[in-house]
């Protein structure tokens, strides 16, 4: 009987001893934090690895996207009066590399005073607009795999430096019912990803707002 309670002894002291060793670093340390979780790891058990869960918190919050874009036609085709534009194009950003089609709705441009006659004086007779001012209103497609939407927008540019901007929401999709913006600029020519040089192209940038369920 004695024997059996020093081994019974020495079995206790040996776990005591490993059990000190397995916790002795979490005390080192203290209570691991949200931010030290994040940056050490599957380290304490039950956290998802780092990079994983901070990208998905990205995207519920306002995101940006990149694109690039470049006429593909235009409805009806020349000489008739043009109605509407196609585009083609490429995305990147938050949201990863994809593809970007769009159409253009409708594209007016004010009144300028050399359509009267004799011409007028802008602001004056009649009250034209001064400056030359573009209205538009299009459908933005974004095709990035589970995150791909349709956003109808619309805006205009000033008509002298070629800057548009553009709001609408997004009505079909990831996201569906947030609200976008848009602003891109008129650029001489752009390349694809297949090395097809296109011009002139329209560069800018899409940033969706969280969803109102989110």
């Amino acid at each position: 009987m004695r024997i059996i309670g020093v081994r019974s002894g020495v079995s206790s002291f040996v776990i005591a001893i490993v059990l000190l060793f397995l916790i002795s670093p979490a005390l080192a340390g203290g209570q691991p934090d949200a931010e030290r979780v994040m940056t050490q790891g599957t380290r304490f058990p039950g956290v998802p690895v780092p990079g994983t869960e901070t990208v998905e918190h990205k995207r519920r919050g306002p995101v940006e996207v990149t694109f690039t874009k470049w006429r593909t036609a235009q409805i009806p085709p020349p000489p008739a009066v043009t109605v509407r534009s196609l585009f083609a194009g490429i995305v990147a950003g938050d949201l990863g590399e994809g593809d970007f089609v769009g159409e253009v709705l409708d594209r007016k441009v004010s009144t300028p005073c050399t359509a009267f006659e004799p011409q007028c004086t802008p602001g004056i007779t009649p009250p034209t607009i001064t400056g030359s001012i573009v209205a538009l209103h299009a459908i933005y497609e974004v095709q990035a795999d589970e995150h791909s939407f349709t956003a109808l927008i619309q805006g205009g540019t000033n008509g002298v430096t070629t800057a548009a901007l553009l709001n609408g929401v997004v009505l079909a999709g990831w996201r569906t019912g947030a609200q976008v913006h848009v602003a891109f600029q008129t650029i001489s020519t752009c390349t694809d990803r297949a090395g097809g040089t296109h011009g002139p192209c329209f560069q800018g940038t899409i940033r969706i707002e969280p969803a109102p369920e989110e």
